[in-house]
């Protein structure tokens, strides 16, 4: 007789999984990053080369959606991670609900930072 086993989305595998796929990805695109921005002198070093760089009619969207997906990651990974490390603790109700809401207030806060700035070239 054959046993099924029901998997409970309450377990935390798919956030455990989502964050090491994550964090391989944010590496590669921090390498990449850098190899683009960094790579040659003449290149990311001063606020001209930046802005010369995303208001490139050309490749100026592709740094822009670099930059947009490596927010958005680090914001994603960072707050879950702290998340993981709250949860790990025994606190009371109202502290866990305080402390969700200082973590997705700071993530609101930090978002709309950088998407403002990176948006507004």
């Amino acid at each position: 007789m054959a046993r099924w086993y029901h998997t409970s989305g309450r377990t935390g595998s798919m956030g455990w999984l989502f964050m090491r796929i994550s964090g391989i990805v944010l590496v590669a695109l921090v390498v990449f990053h850098y190899m683009l921005m960094h790579g040659d002198y003449n290149r990311g070093h001063t606020f001209k080369s930046v802005y010369d760089a995303l208001t490139d009619p050309v490749w100026g969207p592709w740094f822009k959606t670099l930059d947009l997906t490596m927010v958005t990651l680090a914001l994603w990974h960072g707050l879950t991670g702290t998340w993981g490390i709250v949860r790990d603790y025994r606190f009371s109700a109202a502290w866990r609900l305080g402390i969700f809401a200082i973590l997705v207030i700071g993530g609101i806060a930090f978002g709309t930072m950088g998407f403002a700035t990176i948006l507004s070239f």
